[in-house]
């Protein structure tokens, strides 16, 4: 049996801390949104509605060719139509779409929702400016549909969470289920406070990589938890107080807890850098949740466990 090296339970106050802090300043956005009569998050079309474009244009292909003459990147060519695309959004008043470039060489669209004739009027502006393109798709979300989504994606994010207190206090005991809880709480808390400081966009793959960050957080405080009742088992007969019992469980699954997440966030880090357009922000959440359920299954988790046991086990 090692010896504790880390006093990680000592330094719950400044653990809270942090935590707190990172939330306070993404409440502190959020309200100064409100205030300035804005979204209190940057809300994507999936949750306050909205319409989406796919469109293809056969001066990409050819802006591509040249590229390679030229020697130069795809990602380049992107960059400058993109810029030439959102010059015309501009025109009809509409400079805060989000314009990209898909693998297969076609031009992603997301606007406030507009009407037929105006979104045939940007497409044949478009024309105008790029030459001749292909309208692959056109759809709409009205806001009230946004708002069912919005709804929704609460809805399962809080039945996730209880189906996982269950599941703990199931696996463990009531009080291991609470502190695991509040954990996952904190982790949502952080990723969403992040999501407010860096503007990043609520979307429909956003909820997906929370739930997504939720299971790995839980994951790894099981594993801590487990390795806790363990050791509970083990040494109080030596009379050791649930405090060095923790440190002792946490010192211990240490190294394996920070690995296995260095190793998932390689993998996630090369998706981020090499992949599409359309899966960065659903990594960058996954980053930042990753993080997040790390340190609350070492540092969030464990503490408030040894806050909550009953003190005369």
């Amino acid at each position: 049996m090692s010896k504790t090296s880390l006093k990680i339970i000592e330094k719950k106050n400044l653990w809270f801390s942090l935590s707190l802090l990172v939330i306070g300043l993404g409440i502190a956005v959020m309200v100064n949104n409100l205030f300035q009569s804005k979204p209190i998050l940057n809300y994507g079309i999936d949750f306050v509605g909205g319409s989406t474009m796919i469109l293809k244009f056969d001066e990409l292909d050819n802006k591509y060719k040249q590229a390679e003459i030229e020697n130069k990147t795809r990602q380049d060519v992107n960059i400058l139509f993109i810029k030439e695309v959102r010059a015309v959004l501009e025109s009809f008043g509409l400079g805060s779409s989000t314009v990209q470039v898909t693998k297969d060489k076609e031009v992603l669209i997301k606007t406030l929702e507009i009407d037929d004739d105006k979104s045939s009027a940007i497409f044949n502006e478009l024309q105008e400016k790029l030459g001749p393109g292909e309208r692959l798709e056109l759809y709409k979300i009205g806001a009230t549909i946004g708002a069912e989504l919005r709804e929704t994606s609460l809805w399962i994010i809080g039945i996730v969470s209880v189906l996982l207190l269950l599941y703990i206090t199931w696996r463990f005991e009531f009080v291991y289920g609470i502190a695991a809880l509040l954990a996952l709480i904190h982790d949502a808390l952080v990723t969403i406070s992040f999501a407010a400081l860096f503007n990043i966009e609520i979307s429909t793959a956003f909820v997906a990589a929370l739930l997504t960050v939720l299971g790995y957080s839980i994951n790894d405080t099981i594993v801590i938890f487990d390795r806790i009742r363990e050791n509970i088992k083990l040494l109080s007969k030596k009379r050791l107080s649930l405090l060095t019992i923790a440190n002792i469980s946490l010192n211990q699954t240490l190294v394996r807890t920070i690995n296995t997440s260095l190793t998932t966030w390689m993998v996630i880090g090369t998706l981020l850098v090499l992949g599409g357009t359309t899966i960065k922000a659903f990594c960058l959440v996954l980053l930042i949740g990753i993080f997040s359920g790390t340190y609350s299954s070492l540092f969030i988790a464990s503490p408030l466990l040894v806050i909550f046991y009953p003190k005369d086990n």
